[in-house]
């Protein structure tokens, strides 16, 4: 069962970083997770990772085994569907794109918000979502202890609305339609 991790195109080192901690990792094993797969994006492993976990010797791509898990990693794909779709658990920035991709799968989801960023428009996102019961949010020091939330595989379904829908609603806005 693998676990999918992705920043996006983003820098977010402190998320790849704390899923590669010792606590995550034997909390993801906890759960079931045998293979940890990251798509790390602009990102770079602490020197810390890159000595513990694969032994000094990191490239754009790479694996290695570590503590009974198999853990991949890569920078960029075209696409990430297949690599979500074929998760056991997605953790990932909030982005809203990966929010929607993820939620539509109806996968276990923790969205780790950067609690660095100035103006973190991806938080809102993310709370709001937690707050509706699709997902679990949390920051990169509290990613340890949110893995093994046990609301985590109850989480509610999301029903993407149909494109009727959108298109009443875009109407609706603009003024067309119905007076």
């Amino acid at each position: 069962m693998t676990c999918f991790v992705t920043v996006g195109t983003t820098l977010f080192d402190d998320l790849i970083n704390k899923v590669l901690s010792e606590e995550s990792l034997e909390n993801l094993k906890k759960i079931g997770v045998k293979k940890v797969l990251l798509q790390i994006g602009k990102g770079n492993f602490e020197q810390n990772v890159i000595d513990r976990v694969f032994e000094g010797v990191v490239a754009d791509e790479g694996s290695t085994s570590f503590g009974g898990l198999e853990i991949e990693y890569y920078r960029f794909k075209p696409s990430i569907c297949d690599d979500m779709a074929d998760a056991f658990i997605v953790i990932g920035h909030a982005g809203a794109g990966t929010c929607l991709e993820v939620l539509a799968l109806h996968l276990p989801f923790i969205t780790v918000t950067n609690d660095k960023l100035m103006d973190n428009h991806q938080a809102e996102l993310a709370v709001q979502l937690a707050d509706e019961g699709y997902l679990l949010q949390c920051t990169p020091a509290t990613l340890p202890e949110t893995i093994l939330n046990a609301g985590l595989f109850s989480l509610r379904q999301f029903e993407a609305p149909t494109k009727k829908f959108v298109a009443e609603h875009i109407k609706q806005i603009v003024g067309v339609g119905k007076v």
